[in-house]
């Protein structure tokens, strides 16, 4: 029950933040609105389903960890969903991690 609970504050979270997503003059795209608009009703019917008990199914710790892991990363770039899947421009080649190593 706990983690149900727990589960359910943590989607009502992440739905919450998708909502208030405030554009602020960055470009319409239209998948990606696509992709936030899933990511909201998906998140948004967990904690609508928990709250009026219609969740049946038992809780498992790591889809609340995984949840938890999507909120925070929805939170960190706030509330942006382009910007959670944007890929780095350019092939990267680990250089800049790697330490020279003098002969």
């Amino acid at each position: 029950m706990i983690l149900l609970t727990i589960n359910a504050l943590i989607c009502a979270a992440a739905c919450l933040r998708l909502i208030t997503y405030r554009r602020d003059g960055a470009r319409h795209r239209v998948l990606i609105s696509m992709l936030a608009y899933v990511l909201i009703v998906a998140t948004g019917t967990v904690a609508l389903r928990t709250l009026l008990g219609l969740y049946h199914a038992p809780v498992d710790p790591s889809e609340v960890v995984i949840n938890a892991v999507l909120c925070f990363a929805v939170f960190g770039v706030r509330g942006n969903v382009a910007e959670l899947f944007r890929i780095a421009a350019g092939p990267w080649d680990g250089h800049e991690r790697r330490k020279e190593v003098s002969p």
